[in-house]
């Protein structure tokens, strides 16, 4: 799945970068710079920012050449193909000397401290794939929104993937990533960039969900290690791609089907993901019948039967359906997306 090939922009030496942050860019010009501006003020020194415009209609990719005065930044203009297409085609620019990779979105804002945190923690944890921090939110104009509510909501996601005796530890393995993804916003995310490409990169079929579907993968070949600090700013607004809510429930089905029937699973992974599976069906089911009685008790006899009947099924669900895998309609990706051309820092010229 990985985007066409170019020509890495530098190669060797002490003062190249070690990690490449991906922007895909689409639409977002009233944002990027405060995103530029967070990513530029890291204080890992040994980066290199690749802003990858997808065919934006708005004053964006100007607002990025407002930059290209750092020699750490360029611009790449491409064809419309989605952001997970945006993401291949950055990751494809990497500089020789990159050994990481992170993928930041267009809109979020990241604390100074976010890059030096994650590398630290791939060294320390050699047999990770990736490392992640925890996000907060802000609103469309940067505020702080619902206090410490996106930390703790994420966390309680990642407690859906335990199976009881789940092995993962102290890592995130796919164990803890198959049901809800640790992993949000993408931004809070760096992973080797060696993992990134034995994985193949994002999956263009995937409008949204392709972070969640990658980071399966991802998990799949070695684990995740987890900054418990919150260094990411997640930012809420009316154009947030999660805002379609049916299209959200057939794409998480969508990746559940995927993972779960993947041809790339061991025996102990295909193992572990029925485990999952059964032990949040079960949970769910208990869960849903419980309220199903409540509303009875309450009066609501139209609510409560099909609150009850929707925890039937899902203990009736013994695993995912075959026919979810497949792709969500206006979900899949432009076939033929292309480079147009290349805007370097200080020398702002295309090829």
């Amino acid at each position: 799945m990985v985007s066409d090939a170019s020509t890495p922009l530098r190669s060797g030496g002490d003062a190249d970068p070690r990690v490449t942050v991906v922007i895909p860019l689409h639409d977002r010009g009233r944002y990027i710079a405060e995103t530029m501006r967070s990513v530029l003020a890291q204080r890992f020194a040994r980066i290199e920012v690749i802003v990858v415009d997808d065919a934006s209609t708005d004053d964006g990719p100007d607002v990025v050449r407002g930059f290209l005065d750092d020699p750490r930044v360029t611009l790449v203009l491409r064809s419309h193909g989605g952001a997970a297409a945006a993401r291949n085609a950055g990751a494809a620019f990497a500089a020789g000397s990159s050994e990481f990779i992170a993928f930041m979105d267009d809109d979020d804002v990241c604390e100074p401290a976010l890059i030096s945190a994650l590398v630290e923690a791939l060294e320390a944890h050699p047999a990770a794939s990736g490392a992640f921090a925890r996000g907060e939110y802000i609103d469309a104009d940067g505020g702080p929104m619902h206090g410490r509510a996106f930390r703790s909501q994420m966390v309680s996601r990642e407690e859906l993937g335990l199976a009881d005796g789940a092995v993962s530890g102290h890592y995130r393995g796919i164990d803890q990533v198959f049901l809800a993804t640790p992993v949000v916003p993408m931004g809070a995310l760096l992973v080797r960039r060696s993992a990134y490409e034995a994985t193949g990169g994002f999956d263009p079929t995937f409008a949204v969900g392709q972070d969640w579907d990658f980071t399966i993968r991802l998990a799949r070949r070695a684990p995740l290690v987890v900054v418990d600090r919150a260094l990411v700013r997640y930012r809420r607004h009316s154009g947030n791609a999660s805002g379609n809510h049916a299209r959200n429930v057939r794409t998480v089905r969508r990746i559940w089907a995927t993972a779960y029937y993947s041809g790339e699973n061991t025996r102990a992974d295909a193992a572990l993901l029925a485990r999952v599976w059964r032990t949040h069906q079960r949970r769910t089911s208990v869960r849903k019948i419980a309220q199903g009685r409540a509303l009875l008790a309450r009066g609501r006899l139209v609510e409560g039967l099909v609150r009850i009947a929707d925890g039937l099924a899902h203990r009736a669900l013994l695993r995912p359906l075959r026919r979810w895998r497949r792709p969500v309609p206006g979900s899949v990706g432009v076939a033929e997306h292309r480079t147009i051309a290349v805007e370097r820092g200080l020398v702002g010229t295309a090829r």
